[in-house]
């Protein structure tokens, strides 16, 4: 994504810069920052011609199959229309295992909304994280720049899938 920010409008976010979840958000070094305006062709461009691109976590095949074996997992995503297509392809290419019955295309921040009852959600959307909490479902948020959370909110905020799978299997 900030590949095709850079394109877009020359923006060049680093990691370490995105710290919110909405892109046009967060500034460059330079103190740029992709109008909000744009964001939408910007979502269409990387959705269209660059989510191929994605390269999945490390191990996430295994780590799904863990967890499989013991909770009935749903995917859900506010990918664009037009990737639902592109999104089933990847998970099948990369071997991700999902039921095409658990796979969720749902609206920006809406993943709450699903209509399932969840023991937990993992998300890397703070705020996503905080509407699955407000649902009584504990979230769990994988730790990136854009998420950091008070821990007094009930969120637990973990460092990667291996320390997820520790707590969530203790």
């Amino acid at each position: 994504m900030r590949d095709v920010i850079r394109l877009h409008s020359g923006v060049d976010l680093r990691y370490e810069e995105v710290t919110e979840f909405d892109y046009w958000q967060c500034k460059d070094s330079a103190g740029r920052c992709l109008p909000k305006g744009e964001w939408s062709a910007v979502h269409l461009e990387f959705t269209v011609n660059h989510l191929h691109r994605i390269e999945p976590v490390e191990n996430i095949q295994s780590h799904l199959v863990q967890l499989r074996s013991y909770f009935d997992v749903h995917l859900a995503t506010s990918r664009l229309p037009q990737g639902h297509d592109l999104t089933r392809a990847w998970l099948e290419r990369h071997g991700i295992p999902f039921d095409i019955d658990k796979l969720h295309f749902v609206g920006h921040r809406e993943k709450h909304k699903i209509p399932h009852s969840f023991a937990i959600a993992v998300e890397d959307d703070r705020e996503q994280a905080l509407l699955f909490l407000e649902q009584g479902v504990q979230p769990f948020l994988l730790a990136h720049p854009w998420n950091v959370v008070a821990s007094e909110l009930g969120i637990r905020r973990v460092s990667n899938w291996l320390e997820l799978l520790d707590v969530v299997m203790s």
